[in-house]
């Protein structure tokens, strides 16, 4: 196989119509293929998981054209898989914070608290690093996963909480040579909010972990972090709601988060850090 099959085998193996591929090939580019030495365009084995993924997130809801688009652009980004990287590429001219532990869970507790006191229905999703990171906040999680629209993990699980992608929220085991494996990051995706606290563990020899740090509720460098982080849990065998996906790769301006949705999250902080002691 390694030439390559027809049209006709792609969409016998995809569950399709030739003549249905034929259609999106010539509105929208899709599936490409690659031509042959003879001019033919030939098909392999991804173009058949391609195009079920297609059909998959159009039946979700969205547009066959976004949902050409989404799958496209998760493959084409598949490599990239650092939430603080892609919240830094989204948010250009925004300097990233050097932090500790202790500034970083007063600004996630704000982003997950706003959350859970809106009631938002939003899509709720974090990176943890380290099992034992997960299970010291397992009870707030699972709080958000049970007023959210959906929520979900990830992190290096151990036999002591495995990862489980039917529990709630989800949990997704990281690969070894994932870099969110020294990543923590926190997002709050709702019709109405918008929220990310994404950073890396900075290498040091002190005794307390340093991050840098970028922390914004500009819906674009929250959707950026979010599409980051569902690519993960699919990666990982888990299945992104419609809900998700339809935040996610919302069509058309969407609502910005205000300034006062932003002067309460970073006031709710404020307020942790003044109350640890």
């Amino acid at each position: 196989m390694s030439e390559g099959f027809s049209i006709g085998v792609l969409a016998a193996r995809a569950g399709v119509t030739p003549g249905t591929l034929r259609t999106w090939e010539n509105r929208f580019g899709f599936p490409a293929g690659e031509r042959s030495a003879s001019g033919h365009r030939r098909f392999t084995d991804a173009d058949v998981d391609l195009v079920r993924r297609v059909l998959e997130v159009r039946d979700g809801g969205l547009p066959l054209q976004v949902a050409i688009d989404t799958v496209v652009r998760d493959r084409e980004v598949a490599g990239e898989r650092s939430v603080f990287a892609a919240a830094s590429v989204a948010a250009p001219g925004v300097r990233p914070l050097r932090l500790g532990r202790r500034p970083l869970i007063a600004a996630s507790h704000a982003v997950e608290d706003e959350c859970l006191a809106r009631g938002d229905r939003a899509v709720v999703l974090g990176a943890f690093q380290l099992g034992h990171r997960y299970a010291g906040s397992r009870h707030r999680w699972e709080e958000v996963g049970r007023t959210a629209a959906w929520a979900a993990v990830v992190a290096d699980f151990d036999e002591d909480l495995p990862a489980d992608l039917t529990a709630s929220p989800v949990r997704c085991q990281l690969p070894e040579d994932s870099p969110l494996r020294r990543e923590w990051a926190v997002v709050c995706l709702g019709d109405s909010y918008a929220a990310v606290v994404a950073a890396w563990e900075v290498p040091s020899t002190g005794t307390e972990p340093a991050y840098e740090a970028v922390i914004s509720t500009h819906r674009a460098v929250v959707v950026a972090s979010a599409r980051v982080l569902t690519g993960v849990v699919r990666d990982a065998g888990g299945e992104v709601p419609a809900r998700a996906t339809r935040l996610v790769d919302a069509v058309g301006p969407a609502p910005a988060t205000t300034s006062v949705d932003a002067d309460r999250t970073w006031l709710r902080a404020l307020a942790e850090l003044g109350s640890v002691r």
